[in-house]
């Protein structure tokens, strides 16, 4: 009899709460937080969040290996700084569909790197999944006459390929080393990472504590708590695409937060009418497509 993958609400929980985390980030930017101190603010939260992992570690850690979650490490900070380049230098709007190419990229890798690890319903769902995700930004896309698009565009392609390929060597490597463990380190990698950026790098961004720091931190520790459950799943479940899958929803619900709490943080981004109503209906029927597609993938593998 074939079960139901529980673990899939996990992404779904993390989705949710990326979408909220990205409100707050965006509320920051509102009060004027600089994109690169609110990501070096997100890494130094996210290693108070993971390093505790490692006092709960249940299985012999393999020193020896060491080098590859501080490999990994050195792939998001490198990942996560493309990221907030292109959106500083190109609209968020643009770059964000770009970065929802991952979920192919993570296909990619896996099929690569990870033996029978990917079924033709499978990729299926990160193809469909990744035209969803392209198809719930359309109507935001404001290319004006004359932007430089090039650059923000490979820069969001690279670091969507850099997540990818670090998601599926973590599935691959995490239960080897020591899952808990192996994040802990993975973070801890990315927090000194920010350390040296900060002392080295000679247009450093100023972190002052106000308004827009506090909106900051809150996003950031929604973040880290995001990546955490993020970790866990792909660490202990052996299933990076279905999980980047379902995670891929973060675009839907990002919509919905919008919605239910923009006005709240005073975001006057406008509701869709008409035909871009529309393409977002279409756009959530190719997301939970790629979902169900998942879903049974991988019941069918159990």
């Amino acid at each position: 009899m074939m079960n139901i993958p529980w673990y899939l609400l996990l992404p779904l929980v993390a989705a949710i709460g990326y979408a909220i985390a990205s409100m707050l980030l965006k509320k920051a930017l509102v009060e004027g937080a600089h994109p690169m101190a609110c990501f070096h603010v997100n890494n130094w939260t996210s290693v108070f969040v993971f390093l505790p992992l490692a006092l709960f570690e249940t299985q012999p850690v393999a020193w020896h290996l060491c080098y590859i979650p501080v490999g990994l490490g050195v792939l998001f900070f490198i990942g996560g700084w493309f990221t907030f380049v292109a959106m500083e230098r190109g609209d968020v709007s643009l770059v964000t569909p770009v970065l929802g190419s991952k979920v192919v990229f993570v296909a990619l890798g896996a099929s690569l790197l990870i033996a029978d690890s990917m079924k033709p319903l499978m990729w299926i769902a990160a193809i469909i999944t990744t035209g969803g995700i392209f198809m719930v930004s359309a109507t935001d896309f404001k290319t004006p006459k004359g932007a430089r698009l090039a650059g923000p565009v490979v820069m969001a392609l690279i670091s969507a390929a850099l997540y990818a390929f670090a998601d599926v060597f973590l599935q691959k490597w995490a239960p080897t080393f020591g899952p808990k463990t192996f994040l802990a380190i993975l973070s801890g990698t990315t927090g000194v990472l920010s350390v040296f950026a900060m002392m080295l790098l000679p247009k450093r961004p100023r972190i002052p504590w106000n308004r827009a720091t506090k909106w900051s931190l809150g996003g950031s520790i929604l973040i880290a708590a995001q990546s955490l459950i993020m970790g866990l799943s792909l660490a202990y479940f052996n299933d990076a695409v279905g999980v980047n899958v379902v995670y891929a929803t973060r675009g839907m619900w990002s919509r919905a937060v919008v919605a239910l709490l923009g006005p709240l943080l005073g975001n006057r981004e406008r509701h869709e009418s008409g035909k871009a109503y529309g393409i977002r209906i279409v756009a959530a029927l190719f997301l939970m497509a790629g979902v169900i597609c998942a879903v049974i993938s991988r019941m069918q593998t159990q």
